[in-house]
């Protein structure tokens, strides 16, 4: 018996990587301002943050340093369904057998923290320059249970709870790590009102993820048998990841502003290694305790290490697609400042653009587009048949392990603004974002849902002599995906078909997903 495994898992935080709604698995987004805006921000951008969102508005700000973070608490759930449309049964073959029960993301209660910084050198009066890090403006690290509690009918008629396998471990069961891009950009005002910027990217992935995959199975399963599974861990690494961000900016009259954003980065090419243990249930879908002695590995989970066989041997390929926005920006500006109010205002040695202090209130509208199409696949590979498998009888891992995505180009409308309170001091945001579905439901997996989704929230912003203290908050809400139990997705399989897949599909069923985000930061201009 060949055992064939490794995760194959399609993460949030693995997705295409800028911090875009139009993104697959992405919300608007990094920089407090914008995300209380609901992402409307490509033509106000008045934050150093721009370094990476639209460099060109860089010859229009003071020299300033951005700090924050969004905190996000998110809920995904997934019922497991058969081809039949009707809950899926741990065993096929007996009508009392129980049904997967309906499962949700572990630590929906704990928000997962994503920073971001950036710093803006206003160089001179046509010269802005930046640095910005970002990670993905994503829901985080993703963490599901291996093994779930099921209510099990005892042969005397009695009931009782066992935690057995769980019906997503085939999708993924972790993922989580360090995804950043800094971007260093430089923004040209090539008249007073026109401005073009570029940055170029360096990005950084360092990942973790988890799934389990199947042993044998034969051609007449239609169902899981857990006591074939293993469990995978794979971490890679890839710590160049060029690309390029370009932006353009035009102040149209005193009351309008546009904007436009175009942004290209190649693909992730991770290397790392891999850790399989064999087998991770029971027969009766009960984990099985891990190995301490492999000198006597009897009824335990023995593991298998690549690096026993050479360094970097896993190798994921992950596309990022390309991104676009186009945005207008309408602004009704304060009268002139009097000589006193004038005086108490930061004092800038170049022009510069500043909602709080110049404009009653404005009202922005961005466009968005994601070719997320390009990313039709992930690639998972390994030489093929090399690594050994313990507690697997001629257990091996083979070379291909690819996944497809489903993944379609999807379409954005990001609507937001801010209305000055008290001018200089405080201000109020409000925004709203909505994106069409990125992928069909025959594709659904549990790292993300890309559906037809949207979120609306606000923020304030005060102004304690140079520093802004920002905080912003969203509810994004989902349409869910639901195939009727007629997924698309196979799970890894050792023996049984030539190509490695498994005979039955493992994402039969609807998942869903909700969150809510916290924004807190600072942006102290000099």
């Amino acid at each position: 018996m060949k055992l064939r495994t490794l995760p194959v898992a399609l993460v949030a935080a693995l997705a295409p990587a800028a911090a875009h709604a139009s993104n697959a698995l992405e919300f608007p987004d990094n920089g407090v301002a914008q995300f209380s805006r609901g992402g409307a921000w490509l033509a106000t951008a008045t934050d150093p943050i721009a370094g990476h969102y639209n460099p060109a508005a860089l010859a229009t700000m003071p020299t300033s340093f951005g700090l924050g973070m969004n905190l996000v608490f998110q809920t995904m759930c997934f019922e497991r369904l058969g081809e039949d449309g009707q809950p899926m049964s741990y065993d096929g073959t007996q009508p009392t057998a129980p049904s997967y029960p309906r499962t949700c993301n572990l630590g929906s209660d704990k928000p997962r923290f994503v920073p971001n910084l950036a710093f803006a050198y206003r160089a001179t009066e046509k010269l802005g320059i930046g640095l910005a890090v970002v990670p993905p403006a994503s829901n985080g690290a993703t963490d599901w249970p291996d093994v779930v509690p099921v209510t099990v009918t005892l042969p005397n008629g009695s009931t009782t709870e066992l935690r057995k396998a769980a019906p997503q471990r085939y999708l993924g069961l972790k993922s989580e790590g360090t995804i950043l891009f800094p971007t260093l950009s430089a923004g040209y005002a090539v008249t007073d009102d026109l401005r073009f910027g570029v940055g170029f990217i360096w990005g950084v992935t360092i990942l973790e993820l988890r799934s389990a995959s199947i042993a044998t199975q034969q051609a007449s399963s239609t169902f899981d048998i857990a006591g074939n599974d293993s469990r995978s861990k794979i971490n890679v690494t890839d710590l160049f990841i060029p690309g390029v961000v370009v932006g353009g900016h035009y102040s149209a009259s005193d009351r309008l502003d546009l904007a436009v954003w175009y942004r290209w980065i190649d693909r992730i090419a991770a290397k790392g290694d891999l850790e399989v243990r064999a087998p991770y249930y029971e027969t009766t879908g009960i984990r099985r305790a891990a190995c301490v002695d492999v000198d006597d590995a009897t009824g335990c989970a023995e593991d298998t290490r690549s690096t026993d066989y050479g360094e970097d041997l896993a190798e994921v390929e992950i596309t990022l697609p390309m991104e676009a926005r186009i945005g207008a920006r309408f602004h009704v500006p304060f009268p002139a400042p009097g000589e006193l109010q004038a005086e108490s205002f930061r004092q800038d040695e170049h022009a510069t653009r500043d909602p709080l202090r110049d404009d009653v209130f404005d009202l922005e509208l961005d466009l968005t587009w994601a070719n997320n199409s390009a990313a039709d696949e992930v690639k998972v590979r390994f030489p093929a048949n090399t690594i050994i498998v313990r507690g697997i009888e001629a257990g091996t891992v083979p070379g291909n392990a690819d996944r497809p995505t489903g993944y379609q180009d999807s379409f954005g409308a990001r609507l937001g603004g801010q209305w000055t309170a008290k001018r200089n001091q405080l201000g109020i945001r409000y925004g709203s974002w909505i994106e069409s579905p990125a992928v069909e439901a025959e594709y659904l997996t549990v790292t993300g849902v890309p559906a037809l989704r949207g979120g609306f929230g606000g923020g304030v912003v005060l102004r304690v002599g140079l520093v802004d203290v920002e905080v912003g908050y969203q509810h994004h809400w989902n349409a869910g995906l639901d195939n009727g139990g007629k997924g698309k997705l196979r799970a890894i399989l050792g023996t049984g078909r030539t190509d490695n897949r498994s005979y039955h599909t493992v994402n039969g069923g609807r998942i869903e997903q909700h969150a809510n985000v916290f924004s807190l930061g600072v942006v102290a201009r000099f």
